[in-house]
């Protein structure tokens, strides 16, 4: 209601006419209060927060009484702290008619109004109602936070995936960015924050297995809240030109047949602007490049597949192959005998990290008669070829 500048206030009592005598200590004083209002007044609001630095536009307002009439005028002042200080401009202004000038006060990211009621009287007291200051933030880069590059045959999909039934792929697990703001892998962006405009709503990315398929997942964010669109290119380890994979991206994932591509290495580079929300004079761009990856859709291969029976021992038998690989090592060779279940066999060395492994192994005791066995490998994208032998076990 009133400030005094007095620390306490140690009385109050009725006075004709309606004044309220105040009586204070420190010092000691005694005011007057009413019982009419002032006949001149100000108001101030909290510093607004912009976020990113700023430039201001004109300033809007409506009330009652005369608020549009030469009975109030606006004051605008603004800086780079959250409280007004030394280092923040003079106030500019007055500014007296409802949206007629664009304030002078220099780009900053916080502003505050002021607004002072002049010749009032009882009976038409002007009131405020709202005030609007438009603006405008710089435009800054938009911000790419993360990208991963899914394992071979991973397709992704914006939309829940239906449960698994015969014929459906089945689902497989995607790997997020991790969020700069925190340790934990996998955090994911997708959790709506306040905005001014309606927020966009990206379903969370669904990952299914379909071989032969290669899938990125990304996060970003704008703050100037800005809608973007992404670009992604791609190189081949030892190249020098990216070449464009698709344009015009609008949520944050991305699937490709990655079975048109020669098997290699290469990099993916993502980038994102915020063209769709500005001008093609003031969009701004920025970019990201993946970790290395590798496209291998080429079976290994089964060579030199050889059943030799010992001459001196009824029934044991010696299997020996080669298994090559063109571009990743071999991960898993296994064996099948006349079609029963299949059984896990070591390379020679018993580590299978080369794109080249030799294999030997026995079969004891077999029963005289013909026997059909079966290798199958598979590199560590899961390109899986198979090969048999027929041969013949006789009596001792």
């Amino acid at each position: 209601m009133a400030n005094a500048s007095s620390d306490q206030v140690t009385a109050l009592v009725s006075g004709a006419g309606g004044v309220l005598y105040v009586g204070t200590a420190n010092p000691g004083k005694i005011f007057a209060l009413g019982p009419g209002r002032e006949k001149d007044g100000s108001y101030e609001s909290a510093p607004f927060d912009a976020k990113i630095f700023s430039q201001w536009g004109r300033l809007t307002w409506s009330g009652e009484n005369g608020a549009g009439k030469g009975k109030l005028a606006f004051y605008v002042r603004s800086g780079n702290t959250s409280r007004p200080e030394n280092n923040w401009s003079d106030w500019s202004g007055p500014y007296a008619s409802s949206g007629a000038d664009k304030v002078t006060c220099p780009p900053a990211r916080f502003a505050q109004w002021k607004v002072v009621f002049t010749q009032t009287d009882d009976a038409a007291t002007p009131t405020v109602s709202w005030v609007s200051l438009a603006y405008l933030p710089k435009n800054v880069a938009p911000v790419i936070d993360g990208i991963v590059v899914q394992g071979p045959g991973i397709r992704i999909q914006g939309f829940a995936a239906p449960p698994a039934a015969p014929g459906v792929a089945a689902p497989a697990q995607i790997r997020m960015p991790q969020s700069p703001n925190s340790a934990s892998p996998g955090a994911t962006p997708y959790v709506a924050e306040a905005s001014p405009k309606t927020p966009k709503i990206e379903a969370p990315p669904q990952g299914v297995e379909q071989k032969g398929y290669m899938s990125v997942v990304w996060t970003s964010h704008d703050d100037n809240d800005d809608d973007l669109t992404f670009s992604i290119y791609i190189r081949g380890e030892g190249e020098k030109n990216w070449r464009l994979l698709k344009d015009k991206i609008e949520q944050h994932h991305y699937s490709w047949d990655s079975t048109t591509m020669p098997d290699g290495a290469y990099y993916l580079k993502l980038v994102a602007s915020d063209s769709p929300s500005n001008p093609s004079e003031q969009a701004l761009t920025t970019a990201r490049e993946s970790e290395r990856f590798e496209v291998d859709n080429s079976q290994p291969e089964i060579l030199n597949l050889r059943a030799s029976a010992s001459k001196s021992t009824s029934g044991d038998v010696t299997v020996t192959f080669d298994v090559r690989d063109p571009a990743i090592p071999v991960a898993r060779v296994e064996y099948s005998l006349d079609s029963g279940d299949w059984s896990l066999v070591f390379p020679k060395g018993d580590l299978s990290d080369s794109r080249e492994e030799s294999y030997e192994m026995a079969l004891r005791h077999l029963a005289p008669g013909e026997y059909t066995i079966s290798i199958r490998a598979a590199d560590r994208n899961e390109n899986m070829t198979s090969s048999k032998v027929t041969f013949t076990v006789g009596e001792k």
